[in-house]
């Protein structure tokens, strides 16, 4: 049977300490170049695979981080996941994905479970209906742990939070929507209660006060794509031969956007020549649409490497300014075909 390989013979090939070598495993960015391409070539030499648990023991460490996220399916956290796992595995460290289905209890169970695997982190993006009623057990919890929220908040915690201008977004979009000549402007909700839907709300609302436009109407979607269409089709009736028809849509999402166009196209309601719709995430096939959506981009690679480097700071114990403790990003507003000036 062929010995196996250990760090000591790594060492000794590579001319360096067995030190360099954890370092160059653990932490290649703090290693000279030259010594980090000798010890990576020795290490593929020699088939080397680290045993992480015994070099994890010393330190206290897994180099493991979890990663939350309320619905799998929704592709705007695609992006995100690749922003987080690619600045992780610069560092040393494996991702550990799981989906809370935007359910209350998966997520407690979640937390429980990485909690359990101790886990050196854990960036969460809250499920729906919770940032205002979280237990007070999974409170405590969290508090045990390096946490970084993206997108959603927590009432009762400072966590340091990566998250974009969802009003700012909001408002511009509303306020594009009006500049093309729109006056009925129908607000497809997200989840009701949550910090994004909320502040996503209040710049339409704003946008629409400042134009001393008084029109206003929303439809609940859950930022669910199959939602949004049901929603379309149900209240379609009672909207064309009403006084409540829009001329536009804006949807809190990309999904409930998209989700409109299918409705409107079983409905042969032509869009944009009848119908305007306008959507929030720039999700990677927003242009692929017909027609190619308009939207408010976000930089969701960017939120999940920003929310990596700040949970590593917390990891090494390192101080974090007042002012790089929570980042918002801004958001674009991508003009596509999806809207028509009348």
């Amino acid at each position: 049977m062929k010995k196996k390989c250990t760090i000591y013979d790594v060492a000794k090939i590579a001319g360096v300490s067995t030190s360099t070598v954890s370092r160059v495993m653990n932490s290649p960015e703090i290693v000279a170049e030259e010594t980090r391409q000798k010890v990576a070539n020795t290490v593929k030499e020699l088939s080397y695979i680290p045993n992480m648990m015994a070099a994890s023991m010393p330190r206290r460490r897994t180099n493991y981080i979890g990663l939350i996220i309320p619905d799998i399916t929704n592709i705007f956290f695609s992006n995100l996941v690749r922003g987080v796992q690619d600045v992780c595995e610069k560092h040393g460290y494996s991702v550990l994905v799981v989906n809370s289905d935007d359910s209350q209890e998966k997520e407690g169970h979640y937390l429980k479970l990485l909690y359990s695997r101790r886990v050196d982190g854990v960036i969460l993006t809250v499920a729906g209906y919770r940032e205002k009623e979280f237990p007070e057990e999974e409170l405590s919890l969290l508090k045990k742990m390096n946490i970084v929220l993206i997108d959603r908040e927590i009432n009762g915690m400072t966590t340091p939070i990566v998250k974009v201008n969802n009003f700012a977004g909001a408002y511009s979009a509303v306020k594009y929507l009006i500049t093309m000549g729109h006056r009925k402007i129908m607000y497809l909700a997200g989840i009701e209660g949550t910090r994004t839907n909320t502040e996503r709300e209040k710049g339409y609302l704003s946008a629409l006060k400042e134009a001393r436009i008084s029109w206003e109407k929303e439809l609940t979607a859950d930022f669910r794509l199959d939602t949004a269409y049901q929603k379309i089709i149900h209240h379609w009736p009672q909207l064309k031969n009403s006084d409540e028809l829009p001329t536009a849509i804006f949807a809190a999402n990309d999904l409930m956007a998209i989700g409109a166009l299918k409705a409107f196209t079983q409905l042969k309601v032509r869009v944009p020549e009848e119908m305007s719709i306008m959507g929030f995430d720039n999700i990677p096939f927003s242009d692929c649409t017909y027609p190619p959506l308009t939207t408010i981009a976000q930089p969701t690679y960017l939120m999940g490497q920003k929310a990596v480097e700040i949970l590593l700071k917390l990891i090494d114990k390192k101080k974090i300014k007042n002012s790089k403790k929570s980042i918002e990003l801004e958001t674009e507003l991508i003009q596509r075909d999806s809207v028509r000036k009348i």
